[in-house]
């Protein structure tokens, strides 16, 4: 298995435009967290992956495009849509408006950048070392 920082290279993949795309955003990230670090905590990953994944089938509208990419103390996950216009947090309640304020809770930083006709939602999180230094 390569080290951690050995993944340069981001996991990508194109998700369906409904909502069957949360279960798979969580299942693609819990593979490939897996896949790089064995027994990691990242049930805050899958959470956070799933809420920007529901933004873009909701709001957004298309098929959103999710990756992960290591960095030196975590990951970084992006997911981009074909929308240029950057989210609005909202208040939560009854009807929703919790997945913002997660993603921020959740993660180190969060931010929005444009990318061709659309935009990229992007947070960083620090994910703790499989030796419980982290």
């Amino acid at each position: 298995m390569l080290s951690w920082a050995a993944r340069a290279t981001p996991a990508t993949t194109v998700l369906p435009a409904d909502l069957t795309a949360e279960g798979e955003a969580r299942r693609f990230v819990a593979r490939v967290l897996s896949a790089w670090q064995g027994t990691l905590p990242f049930e805050d990953a899958t959470l956070i992956a799933s809420e920007l994944v529901a933004n873009v089938v909701r709001h957004a509208g298309g098929a959103p495009k999710l990756s992960i990419a290591s960095t030196a103390g975590g990951i970084r996950i992006e997911c981009e849509d074909g929308n240029p216009l950057p989210p609005r947090p909202k208040a939560g309640g009854p009807d929703g408006g919790w997945g913002l304020a997660l993603v921020e809770r959740l993660s180190q930083r969060w931010g929005v950048r444009p990318r061709g006709a659309g935009k990229v939602v992007w947070c960083e999180m620090r994910l703790p070392s499989p030796h419980g230094h982290g």
